[in-house]
């Protein structure tokens, strides 16, 4: 009788000790899984191409990210003066590839002066087409067609004299350069300029 309530116990015990050992691995693999975070930069202002990052303009945070915590800009990554080659809105996370060099930018940032209001969508960070109606007499256009397509708003101003009692803006768009002497030619030959949202964000 006394063998078989030692046996008892000792089963007992075995399961007590698994069970605990059990619960605290169970317990540190949690806290691991937990802290297995990564400190990638968070944009604290709408990025637009062109732009040369600062500290001022990225956030750290800690994101449970896996795999694709290479995907994103960390602390050691970052380099002064390092330029943003594709748009990132304000809140998101900073993609690697979205930062590079001056030498990787084909794009040239110029300002428009618009005699109409933008659309709602229209904002900084936003995609827009650049719609032109040729000026072919005094307050008279010709049919409006695009001159510029996905280009990115960098900055919005209130527009100055007449422009801005019809609610007209000032626009900084960044263009591709190869595009740059069209938007020019088309604001010195006072063609009427419209800025048209595509729907999202370039990537």
């Amino acid at each position: 009788m006394t063998q078989i309530k030692t046996r008892r116990f000792d089963t007992r015990l075995f399961i007590g000790l698994a069970l605990v050992v059990g619960a605290a691995l169970g317990g540190f693999t949690l806290v691991t899984a937990t802290d297995n975070t990564t400190a990638v930069y968070v944009a604290s202002t709408t990025l637009t191409p062109g732009h040369v990052l600062d500290k001022n303009d990225l956030v750290l945070s800690d994101v449970k990210l896996g795999k694709s915590g290479t995907s994103y800009l960390t602390a050691q990554d970052f380099t002064p003066g390092s330029v943003v080659t594709k748009a990132v809105a304000a809140g998101e996370l900073v993609p690697v590839s979205a930062i590079g060099t001056a030498k990787q930018v084909a794009t040239t940032n110029v300002v428009v002066q618009l005699d109409v209001p933008l659309a709602s969508e229209a904002v900084v960070g936003s995609s827009v087409d650049v719609w032109a109606s040729m000026s072919v007499g005094q307050g008279v256009f010709g049919p409006p067609s695009v001159i510029i397509s996905g280009a990115q708003i960098a900055h919005i101003t209130e527009a100055t004299g007449l422009a801005a009692s019809n609610g007209g803006v000032q626009v900084e768009l960044v263009v591709p350069q190869n595009k740059v002497a069209t938007l020019l030619e088309s604001q010195a030959n006072g063609d009427a300029l419209s800025l048209v949202p595509t729907r999202g964000k370039t990537s």
